[in-house]
């Protein structure tokens, strides 16, 4: 059966773009950001970059290969707006809306229904 979470509270993305990867694909590693543990800034072979969770990358030291696809997008998100659960990392939950667009929302700003 399907998750069901409601927004509580509203979600601008952080970004304009998406940070696409596939399992074996290469990056480099940057800081860990201190707000949110286990969140790694990296960069692809294109320049791109983007915060990456450690859950679905292996690193070593400055580099690190994904161990499973990645994308980045976040939903924009209003009070009241319904979503689809696909799973939780670091504080961050991977949803579809109701147009069945995926994206990440920070899980504070979700309850289940």
């Amino acid at each position: 059966m399907r998750e069901l979470f409601r927004v509580i509270e509203e979600h601008v993305a952080s970004f304009d773009y998406a940070f696409t990867a596939e399992k074996d694909e290469s990056v480099s590693v940057g800081r860990e950001d201190p707000e949110m543990p286990g969140w790694h800034w990296c960069k692809n072979a294109a320049g791109l970059e983007a915060w990456i969770p450690s859950t679905h990358i292996d690193i070593n030291d400055k580099t690190a290969v994904f161990n499973q696809p990645y994308n980045s997008t976040e939903h924009d998100a209003s009070l009241g707006d319904i979503v689809q659960y696909l799973g939780e990392y670091l504080g961050w939950i991977e949803c579809l809306n109701n147009e069945w667009g995926y994206g990440w929302i920070p899980s504070p700003k979700l309850e289940k229904i």
